[in-house]
């Protein structure tokens, strides 16, 4: 941590995940991380682009996963910058910065002698924004958060493709879901009659105790409409100041008239953990990982052994579709499942990204475990898959997961905004790092034809894992190769947890599905 970092692992395909948004909930996968923290909300709202633009590049200097070209970065963060002003670019060489209009000297400026000194290229491109600005009326009358967000978005794009820019209010809504903040606990959705529908609430909040339900359309806020509100307006009315009152009016399909209920905000951390008891199997779903994931997980495993009570036979923990969340969290997950060794390694050019994540736990849960994962399960949930499969504490099934194998530091912008960078890879306990790869499944379901007969398809499997977890550092056309072996799927078919349940209930299956995938004692880390 610079001030305070936090590490997390940013989610793929966030258009997906915005499609639900939680009226008090946000999630995501990182380390947080405050380089500059105002005081003044009002005052970091006014943050200029130079101030954003020196601290990104100090950071991406300091802890980018692989070391910074600013020289050749710099064009591009001034071409975002200077986007409405399309007659105006930067000629970078080794010896001066030059900013042209319609091809013709601008500005001259020295440039920094060391290509990868973030410090003295964020100051020195903070001083061609200043000038630009004052040279150009556009620039001038131009949106500073809109500045901003060009030169961010433009930096962001060429060093991977999971650092990536939060404007503020973008930023606002991660936090939420990390760390939770004000709101009534109700999950809203748009529908196609420009409607907001309530999807879910959760258990014991405002919401809940206020006698709202699933399936409530939302009709106004504090005596507002909301029709045709864009949803962001609407989670933006209900969320708040924890303690202060909401007034939220609904119409109830069953009843066919408005319901109107006064709630008292609370602090809502979204819901990541769900439960169903399926005989003596105890299917459990993790939807992402923030900051009370790994407390809800307790809960929920010992309300299924409370539950099952001696017949407990086994865990079906289903994390298809979960894109991540908190680093933190994915380490306290596995040692539920993991009772000493390794977990998890990060590897970057950061000394502080060097680091063997291992487990003590001595209350490690022994039932034995399925884990469904698809090609939409991403960091956070393929470091507890990639763990499981290797210590040979789990059967994967299902399909290759998404390949989100770094690790992103998230650190809070002058503006409020966050830079969500990546600076470490993440490695298996049997050191293979599936950045691209993906967590192959011990039993690949698309391949299954008959449920009754999985014993073939664990065979098969043996080689392909073994050959995936010596990979190393795999060309992009072996990735690709790999990757066609069990293509990732989308979808979570009923099909999946048959399956599991099947491998759970035969000892033997099982036994040799677990053995198919762990890796020796002496290959770990």
């Amino acid at each position: 941590m610079i001030s305070f970092f936090r590490h997390v692992f940013a989610r793929p395909n966030l258009s997906q995940a915005l499609a639900l948004v939680a009226a008090s909930l946000v999630a995501s996968c990182e380390t947080g991380s405050r380089i500059s923290a105002p005081a003044d909300n009002n005052l970091a709202s006014q943050a200029g682009v130079e101030r954003v633009i020196m601290t990104a590049y100090r950071a991406i200097g300091d802890r980018a996963l692989r070391e910074p070209d600013f020289r050749t970065l710099s064009v591009e963060t001034y071409r975002g910058f200077a986007s409405a002003e399309p007659s105006m670019s930067l000629v970078s060489n080794e010896t001066g910065l030059t900013v042209m209009r319609n091809g013709k000297a601008l500005i001259n400026r020295p440039a920094p002698a060391n290509p990868a000194d973030g410090r003295a290229w964020g100051t020195a491109m903070a001083e061609i924004f200043t000038v630009s600005v004052a040279a150009s009326p556009t620039l001038r009358q131009t949106d500073r958060q809109a500045l901003t967000k060009g030169a961010m978005d433009a930096t962001t794009k060429p060093l991977d493709r999971n650092t990536r820019y939060a404007d503020p209010e973008e930023a606002r809504d991660d936090r939420f879901q990390r760390d939770g903040g004000g709101g009534v606990g109700i999950t809203v959705e748009r529908t196609p009659e420009k409607t907001t529908v309530i999807r879910a609430v959760q258990d014991n909040s405002p919401a809940g105790r206020g006698g709202i339900q699933a399936g409530d359309v939302i009709v106004s806020i504090d005596g507002e409409s909301m029709f045709e509100r864009p949803l962001a307006d609407v989670v933006h009315k209900l969320r708040g100041q924890v303690g202060a009152s909401v007034t939220l009016t609904v119409t109830r399909p069953s009843l066919g008239k408005e319901v109107s209920a006064t709630l008292k905000r609370s602090r809502i951390i979204p819901t990541t953990v769900e439960y169903e008891r399926h005989g003596d199997v105890a299917l459990i779903r993790l939807t992402g990982f923030n900051s009370a994931t790994d407390e809800s997980l307790r809960q929920i495993l010992d309300r299924a052994r409370g539950e099952i009570g001696r017949d407990f036979s086994g865990i079906i923990l289903d994390m298809r579709g979960n894109r991540g969340g908190l680093l933190d969290q994915a380490q306290d997950v596995a040692e539920e499942f993991i009772g000493d060794g390794a977990i998890f390694a990060t590897q970057g050019r950061h000394p502080d990204s060097q680091r063997v994540y291992r487990s003590s736990s001595r209350k490690a849960i022994t039932q034995p475990i399925v884990v469904l994962v698809n090609g939409n399960s991403a960091s956070a949930a393929e470091i507890v898959a990639a763990a499981l499969q290797d210590r040979g504490r789990a059967v994967v099934v299902g399909t290759t997961s998404y390949g989100k194998g770094t690790v992103q530091t998230v650190l809070r912008m002058p503006n409020e905004g966050e830079l969500i960078l990546t600076w470490s890879r993440l490695l298996a306990p049997s050191g293979y790092t599936w950045n691209e790869l993906g967590v192959m499944p011990n039993i690949c379901t698309a391949k299954v034809t008959d449920v009754n007969k999985l014993g073939p398809e664990v065979d098969a499997s043996r080689a392909l894992l073994a050959r995936w977890h010596a990979e190393r550092e795999p060309s992009s056309q072996e990735v690709a190769n790999l990757r066609k072996i069990c293509p990732p799927g989308e979808e979570s078919p009923d099909r999946d947890v048959e399956i599991a349940s099947r491998v759970l209930r035969d000892p033997v299956l099982y036994a040799q599905a677990v053995k198919s995938g762990a890796v020796d004692q002496a290959a770990r880390q």
